[in-house]
């Protein structure tokens, strides 16, 4: 179980630090699309092809994508979205999201008892001063 959970956080810890990059974003962006070979993938960035291939690298180790031989010409690799680490860390994010959301709930709720225990003070010393 600790193993495995140690796996998971490792996976997050990598898809996060991949998507922290917004070239690498627009990646995923574009491979919604489709899948892309890494040359149809570099075509639009202004980088080099051995830097788009570095975040390709990147993606991959994240498990955000996959390469997969094309159909057409087995010599040609391409990309395509790999969903199951997006779905998990957006399966963190929502679990901590409701956290928070309940927790900021739970604080809304004593201010505006504070508030309304504070109105109800002052208009008792109101009357009790008459």
């Amino acid at each position: 179980m600790v193993e495995q959970i140690l796996t998971a956080d490792g996976r997050l810890d990598r898809a996060f630090a991949a998507l922290a990059d917004g070239t690498r974003r627009d990646m995923l962006a574009r491979l919604r699309q489709g899948s892309l070979s890494i040359s149809e993938l570099a075509a639009p960035v202004p980088m080099s092809f051995a830097g788009v291939a570095k975040h390709v690298d990147v993606l991959e180790r994240a498990g955000l994508v996959r390469k997969v031989r094309s159909p057409e010409d087995g010599r040609v690799l391409r990309l395509e979205l790999e969903d199951a680490t997006l779905r998990e860390a957006a399966e963190w994010i929502a679990y901590h999201r409701a956290f928070w959301d309940d927790k900021l709930e739970q604080l809304k709720a004593f201010m505006e008892a504070e508030e309304t225990d504070a109105a109800v003070h002052r208009k008792n010393r109101k009357k009790n001063q008459s």
